[in-house]
């Protein structure tokens, strides 16, 4: 595949950058055996050692007797599989039950309210003492921990306190990076879940935890990283089956010590709390939102409520392209070639890797399928990709070419792709033509649209017909009639350097009977291209070297902000005037409408607009000047910026 013949400047551009993509002092081999795919270096060397059992999370561990909850925890250290027992292990230190199997992630903690807990910790890993955390009334004081010397048992007693999503952890090293630890002992967490009192858990609810294990201590030859949604990496993450029309619940945990931008194909979420280890604040009704990307910062917590309208496949997956792509240092991988490329199940298989989880969506009787009837007449747009030369100094990338009713808007492929402008419920037939060198996919990010439609090849579906990949030379006719005016993204779904090419764009859904102003909606594409061997260069609407926009005073104006960088996820945005900011008034996320409640003026400085979201501010100038737009990311290091004149 050619994306991986070009991995190094990938590699070396995300460690120069240090994004939060992998810690910091992170090995040039920890990137390239994710994706590439060494042969296994982990080996078991202590047959002695028992294997860990993984933990799907819906089994409560413990007991009550009398009204109190009893537990008793030991850590010990194991072998782990994160991909499959037919590769190699990793030893890790994990939490059990007491005289029952190692479990990764550990055991779950779940009460009511006010129950009173009893717990005995026993340390019995060799090599260090055990800090933990967590075990402690909420809410609570994150640093709160308790040293258990090795060989040593602790008992701890106190009340679960307040309902919330919680966890706890523990660490056995010195290895802390953003407060977590990285290495053996990063896998050192369970779930703590404390429900309301009298009200029964849903079954159906569903617990996933975020972990990394990240190895730089044995140099560049024997470096590595797994990334893991309970504690399996893509392709043997679970896969989950829901019916079309039921509601999911789900609790998300991230113990990993790294960012995560966490995307759901085809549907929108509802936001209904976010918390952290200590504590956890409840939504109401009022000021809940609706997002189809969510960042989930160290050690943090949320809930959150969907519902499949749609059958077919999915994805939910962080959107930092190291943590999906495929590879492996823990079994031997057969490099990508054209014929495995092009069969779908190899595809869909060994074409991804990381935090990714399948969702599948069948269909339920009583509900109707939304499947377009391609007998409708419909608009007509084709859109071309290929390969763009010098469009950014030297630089050549993969952009693309808007064609309707037969007319160019574009001699050249552009780089992001330009506009693409639809309307609410009207529907559009997008014709993909390939004029690359190699396959590609298209995902129109945040669109509820079909899962044949939705870009991801070999695992989308319409029945027993799989999403294709786009061959060289070929096209495929993408069918949408999108259901809500908004701020979406078309961009490549392959999980290479695609992205990093160039292969995005803009999408705008209007309402019916609106116009698109380019006087007073502006776009802000914030995207990323390998400039060089060792730097990938931050760009707005396609350039480094902005240009001056021009607005007009005292007239409102709406500014779309799009992240599709590769490696940026904790990127966030400025509007200054003098180098003080102004105010803006936050009006959609991810292309959905805000309540009026949640439609807040701001200040216009720092926010995060992490990677897979999108953000619509309205914004009208006082008064006259040139004002200056910012992006900068990790250490509020400035990356672009863009001078806005207000006249």
């Amino acid at each position: 595949m050619k994306g991986f013949q070009f991995v190094i400047p990938l590699i070396i551009g995300a460690l120069v950058l240090n994004m939060s993509v992998t810690k910091p002092g992170t090995e040039f081999s920890e990137i390239r055996n994710k994706v590439i795919g060494c042969p296994p270096t982990k080996m078991r060397i202590h047959d002695s050692l028992q294997d860990i059992t993984i933990n799907d999370n819906r089994q409560p561990a413990g007991e009550f007797k009398n009204g109190i909850f009893y537990i008793n925890l030991e850590t010990r250290t194991g072998f782990w599989y994160p991909e499959t027992n037919d590769a190699s292990g990793l030893r890790v230190h994990a939490f059990a039950e007491k005289g029952k199997p190692l479990q990764l992630p550990g055991p779950v903690i779940r009460v009511p309210a006010g129950t009173e807990i009893r717990a005995t910790i026993t340390n019995s890993i060799k090599e260090h003492p055990l800090v933990l955390y967590g075990f402690y009334s909420r809410p609570g004081n994150a640093s709160d921990s308790i040293v258990i010397e090795t060989g040593e048992t602790h008992e701890i007693r106190f009340n679960a306190g307040v309902p919330g999503t919680y966890f706890y952890r523990a660490s056995a090293s010195d290895s802390i990076d953003n407060g977590l630890p990285w290495f053996n002992d990063s896998q050192l967490y369970g779930a703590f879940i404390v429900d309301p009192p009298n009200e029964k858990p849903d079954p159906a609810e569903r617990i996933f935890m975020i972990g990394i294990w990240n190895d730089t201590t044995n140099g560049p030859a024997n470096g590595g990283e797994e990334l893991v949604l309970n504690g399996l990496s893509w392709p043997f993450t679970e896969k989950l089956n829901y019916r079309q029309g039921e509601k999911v619940h789900w609790r998300l945990i991230n113990v990993s010590n790294q960012v995560h931008p966490m995307h759901l194909h085809g549907f929108f979420f509802a936001v209904n709390s976010k918390g952290q280890i200590n504590k956890d604040v409840l939504y109401s009704n009022e000021f809940r939102r609706i997002a189809v990307t969510e960042l989930m910062h160290p050690g943090e917590t949320i809930t959150m409520t969907w519902i499949p309208e749609r059958e077919g496949n999915w994805l939910f997956h962080c959107h930092t392209l190291v943590h999906i792509m495929p590879g492996s240092f823990l079994r031997a991988m057969p490099e990508m070639n054209e014929h495995t490329m092009n069969n779908l199940n190899t595809h869909a298989h060994d074409g991804m890797g990381g935090l990714i989880m399948g969702i599948r969506v069948s269909p339920n009787g009583n509900t109707s399928s939304t499947i377009p009837n391609e007998s409708i007449i419909e608009r007509q747009l084709t859109l071309v990709i290929g390969e763009q030369a010098n469009y950014l100094d030297t630089l050549s990338g993969k952009g693309f070419i808007l064609l309707e009713s037969g007319s160019l808007s574009s001699e050249k492929y552009r780089i992001p792709g330009p506009p693409i402008v639809l309307t609410k419920d009207q529907p559009v037939a997008i014709k993909i033509i390939n004029h690359l060198k190699e396959p590609t996919s298209m995902h129109w990010h945040g669109l509820e649209i079909e899962s044949y439609y939705d870009g991801v090849a070999g695992w989308g579906n319409k029945g027993n017909q799989l999403a294709p990949l786009i061959l060289p030379g070929d096209s495929f006719i993408v069918r949408i009639k999108p259901p809500r005016a908004g701020t979406y993204i078309y961009h490549t779904h392959m999980h290479d350097l695609q992205l990093l090419d160039g292969m995005c764009g803009a999408l705008i859904v209007l309402n019916p009977g609106e116009i698109f102003q380019p006087e007073t909606d502006k776009i802000f594409l914030i995207s990323q291209v390998d400039k060089d061997f060792e730097r990938k260069l931050f760009l707005l609407n396609g350039t480094d070297k902005t240009d001056t926009m021009l607005l007009k005073k005292g007239e409102k104006h709406r500014l779309r902000m799009i992240n599709i960088t590769a490696l940026g996820p904790d990127l966030n945005v400025s509007l200054l005037l003098k180098n003080k900011p102004v105010h803006w008034r936050l009006v959609a996320k991810d292309g959905a409408d805000l309540p009026p409640k949640q439609c807040l003026t701001k200040k216009a400085s720092g926010q995060a607009v992490s990677i897979g979201e999108t953000m619509d501010f309205e914004f009208q100038p006082k008064e006259p000047g040139n004002y200056l737009f910012e992006v900068r990311g990790e250490n509020n290091r400035s990356f672009v910026t863009k001078v806005i004149a207000v006249l």
